[in-house]
């Protein structure tokens, strides 16, 4: 049985979702429709009853849709510099798409707890963070490259894409993650150091 459904978007929930990632309406219109049913029928397959009650981890009160919304303003100015310093050619509907949609399964993996805080969910041992979005955005049509850089973007996935999108989409999650955690009062990814980490200054 699968942990989702796909569902046709309410106005209400599309204009929702409008205000809280305002580049959406960038988009063409099929794409955009693409978008918006994700995020609808991720809202409606999770435990929230609102865009603004998902948070981006458990424990830090985070909104999703806020580091989804700084996300993507940040991998449009790396974007830009792409551009500017390196003359290279980045798909910018196909960018916007990726940024919006790469945490689209953590309104699946998480629950709001009875405590108020956020809990995992029992689909988050079955699956990692990505590949079930990347389930999701295949049978609504996504584009394969947009599926293949949500797949593979998190930080313990197994392999990474190498083309642009997930290029950028890798550094402006980070960048936008640690300043969540920072903001959490957690310790952000760029202060951790891995055993066999070469020294500093290397």
């Amino acid at each position: 049985m699968k942990s989702y459904r796909i569902v046709e978007v309410a106005p209400e929930t599309e204009a929702a979702l409008a205000a809280a990632l305002p580049r959406l309406s960038e988009l063409p219109r099929p794409l955009r429709a693409q978008v918006v049913k994700a995020w609808g029928s991720a809202l409606a397959s999770s435990d929230f009853t609102r865009f603004e009650d998902m948070v981006f981890a458990p424990s830090t009160g985070y909104g999703l849709l806020r580091h989804t919304r700084e996300v993507c303003e940040t991998g449009l100015a790396l974007r830009a510099s792409a551009e500017a310093l390196w003359l290279a050619q980045i798909d910018r509907d196909a960018l916007i798409a990726t940024l919006l949609l790469h945490d689209l399964d953590k309104a699946l993996l998480y629950r709001p707890g009875p405590d108020g805080n956020v809990d995992a969910t029992i689909v988050s041992q079955r699956l990692p963070h990505g590949v079930l979005a990347s389930l999701m955005l295949a049978e609504i049509g996504l584009d394969e490259a947009i599926i293949a850089a949500v797949a593979t973007h998190a930080v313990d996935a197994p392999f990474r894409g190498q083309g642009p999108l997930e290029h950028i989409l890798h550094y402006a999650d980070m960048f936008c993650a640690d300043q969540a955690l920072v903001l959490s009062g957690k310790m952000p990814f760029f202060t951790k150091r891995a055993p066999g980490d070469l020294p500093a200054g290397t």
